[in-house]
Parts: C-alpha cells; sequence; structure tokens
C-alpha cells in the first residue's frame, strides 16, 4: 500500500493539470467567439450586413411579386355619362356615335342616358357600354304624351343625377337651358363624399353658368353669317325675309341672330322684317302662315330645326307657286330630304360627331389632370343640293352610315 500511494498521488496531479488546461483552452475558444459577435467587433457587423442584405432582398421579392399581381387587375375604365334628349334626331345620335368612338380609342366606359323617351323615330346604337332608362316621369299615361319644357329640363337634371348615383366620373350634356344647366353643374359638385367636382362637359351650346369644365360647340355668330350670306345670294341682294325661331335661351342663338343681321346689313336691298317668335314644329307652321299671309315674303330663314320644318309644312300646304327661299340650320333626315325636294335651298351644318368624339377626350383629359381646351369650336357648313354629295360632306351629314 505504501509504494501504491506515490504513483496514485501523480495520476491524480496530471489528471488535474489536464483538466485545467483544457478548461482554460475552452474559455479562451469560448471568449474568441464571444468577441466576434460583440457590438463592435469586425464580426459582429459583418453577420448584421449579411441579415440586413436578406432582408431587403425578401422585401424586395415581396413588392415584385404584389406588382405581377397588380399588372393582373388592371384599374377599372373612367365612367363617363351621356346626357342628351336621346332619339331626337340625327344631331343626337351624331353626339352619341362620337362619344362612343372615342370612349372605345381610349379605354373608357361610356353611359348613355336617355333624359325622356320621345317617339320619333332614332338610330338606336348598340356600342355603347350600357344605357340607363329615362327616369319615371308622373302617371303611366306620360310616355304616349308630349313634355313641356319645364318637364323636359327637370327630366335632363334627374337624369344626369341617376349617372352621377352609378358612378360617373364626368358628364357629357347637351343642355335645354341656362337653369338646367345650372341644376346639373350642383349635381357634379355635391356627388362625391371626397369634396371633388364631377367635370361637366358642354356640347352643342353656349351658357354664361359657373363650373362648366369645356364647352364644344360651333361659332354661332358665324354660323349666323354664315347664314345670312346665303340668303343675300339666293335673294341676289334684294327682298323681303323674315327671321323664324324660338326665344332666345340661350347664348348661342343670341349670336346666331346677330350674324345673320350683321351679314344682311351689307344689303341694303334686303330689308328683314322683326323676328317672329316660335317654340315647336306646330307653332312655327302657324307663325309662318301668318307671316306669308301678312307680307310679301322672299325668303325666310329659321333658326333651328323645328322653324324650319314648320316653314316646309306651310309652303307644303300652299303649293300656290310663291318661289321663297329657305335657309335653315340642322341636319335632320326630313330637312336634308326637302333640301333635295328644293324646299329648303340650303342648311347650316355642324359635326355633331365631332361634338361627342372632342367632348368625352376633354372629359378625359381633365380626370388625368392633363391640359383642358375651355372652347372648342366645332367647324359650320353650307350645305345645298350642289356639294350635298361631295364625301366630305356626306361623313358630316350621315356619320351613322359605316
Amino acid at each position: 500500500m505504501m509504494d501504491d500511494s506515490p504513483i496514485s498521488s501523480k495520476t491524480t496531479g496530471e489528471t488535474s493539470n489536464k483538466i485545467n488546461n483544457q478548461s482554460k483552452s475552452t474559455r479562451r475558444v469560448l471568449a474568441k467567439k464571444s468577441q466576434a459577435t460583440l457590438p463592435g467587433s469586425p464580426g459582429f457587423w459583418l453577420f448584421k450586413a449579411l441579415c440586413q442584405a436578406a432582408a431587403a432582398a425578401c422585401c424586395l421579392f415581396i413588392c415584385a411579386a404584389c406588382g405581377m399581381a397588380g399588372a393582373d387587375q388592371p384599374a377599372s375604365p373612367q365612367r363617363i355619362a351621356l346626357i342628351t334628349p336621346a332619339g331626337t334626331g340625327e344631331l343626337a345620335e351624331a353626339i352619341r356615335l362620337g362619344a362612343e368612338a372615342a370612349a372605345k380609342e381610349r379605354g373608357a366606359q361610356l353611359i348613355t342616358v336617355e333624359a325622356y323617351p320621345v317617339d320619333s323615330a332614332s338610330h338606336t346604337s348598340p356600342n355603347a357600354d350600357y344605357a340607363i332608362s329615362p327616369p319615371p316621369m308622373g302617371t303611366p299615361a306620360a310616355a304616349d304624351r308630349d313634355y313641356t319644357r319645364s318637364e323636359r329640363e327637370q327630366a335632363q337634371v334627374q337624369a344626369a343625377a341617376l349617372a352621377l348615383k352609378q358612378g360617373a366620373a364626368a358628364v357629357l350634356v347637351d343642355p335645354l337651358s341656362e337653369d338646367t344647366l345650372a341644376d346639373i353643374i350642383r349635381e357634379a359638385e355635391t356627388a362625391r363624399t371626397d369634396g371633388s367636382i364631377v367635370p361637366v362637359i358642354v356640347l352643342n351650346d353656349e351658357f354664361p353658368v359657373k363650373g362648366i369644365t369645356s364647352v364644344i360647340s360651333m361659332d354661332n355668330l358665324e354660323a349666323g353669317r354664315q347664314a345670312g350670306q346665303a340668303m343675300a345670294e339666293l335673294l341676289e341682294g334684294h327682298g323681303h325675309i323674315a327671321l323664324v325661331g324660338p326665344d332666345p335661351l340661350s347664348a348661342g342663338l343670341v349670336l346666331r341672330e346677330q350674324g345673320i343681321v350683321e351679314a344682311l346689313q351689307q344689303y341694303p336691298g334686303i330689308n328683314i322684317i322683326p323676328k317672329s317668335v316660335c317654340n315647336s314644329r306646330d307653332a312655327c307652321w302657324q307663325t309662318v302662315k301668318q307671316l306669308l299671309d301678312q307680307h310679301e315674303l322672299a325668303g325666310i330663314i329659321a333658326l333651328q330645326e323645328p322653324a324650319s320644318l314648320g316653314a316646309a309644312d306651310e309652303l307644303h300646304r300652299r303649293k300656290d307657286g310663291r318661289q321663297i327661299s329657305i335657309v335653315g340650320f340642322g341636319s335632320e333626315q326630313q330637312q336634308l330630304e326637302q333640301l333635295q325636294e328644293g324646299v329648303f335651298q340650303r342648311l347650316i351644318v355642324q359635326n355633331g360627331y365631332s361634338a361627342g368624339y372632342l367632348g368625352l377626350n376633354q372629359a378625359l383629359a381633365k380626370l388625368k389632370r392633363e391640359h383642358v381646351q375651355k372652347r372648342v369650336i366645332l367647324e359650320t357648313k353650307v350645305v345645298s343640293t350642289d356639294n350635298m354629295f361631295w364625301m366630305d360632306n356626306q361623313k358630316l351629314l350621315f356619320p351613322f352610315v359605316q
């Protein structure tokens, strides 16, 4: 037992030293690893930079994925409402066709709204995105009667309000009166809850109303001059003439009459009888009858389509051989037929197709915050049997013929 003790003691000491040395070695390794990840050490910042790069790459991947998903879902097209007395004639149809063409080109959605039902034949187009039926007007028998002017004006305002409720982002309208337009603009100003104002584009007329985004119409003063000059040429500078038309409820009609007078003042041999007011075809027929009974007229200038057709009705009725020249405004189918028959001698025609086409483009320009023209002038032409079949005039008179 005495001899074994030193050996045991030595072995124990060596083992203890080995353990102590291993512990020291382990502590040194752990200290190095710990130092490698302490803030401020190069290893720590390298590790942090790698983590940030990985996070950024992940964000970029997610954003790219979201963008790709958004590309598969394009934004909804802008919805533009066209409010007209739809079906009232070729001019209204030409306006609608022009708006449809522009909407198709620009990727917009056109809503057509008939302010009230009508009995006259019309070129009903299936190309609009969809149409809204006219709001109900009183009794079920309302569709079978003629509306008063105030009812028509109210119906236009109601039609505009309905289109706005359907989500129209802009409104194109051929308003019946200044009050009608003012009411439609008020509807457009209060339609949105975010305080923004729906653009209103006025077609085919002029009114001194605030809040209009753009006006698309002919130069009525120049058109009046064209009518006066055409009549002077037909009469070779001599004769009595009458002006027939509605109350001047718009600035356009006032300027049209002013242009006629300016042109005829250049011909001292032409005498103008004071204007006779009539607001419908039948009323104008009676007015022209009285004029022809009371005066030796050589010519009649009719300021609107109903006055033109009323004058033609009376000449058809009389058939007394009197040579009376009629210069009218408009391009209704009956007017064109009577032009060919020699009842009308000249018609002053505007480009309704361009009114609709340019009107819709102005609406989209406003919505896209692009440049908007406050006034766009449409060309007018004097059409006769000599030039009505020229190619340019055919496109003007018959835009619905493909």
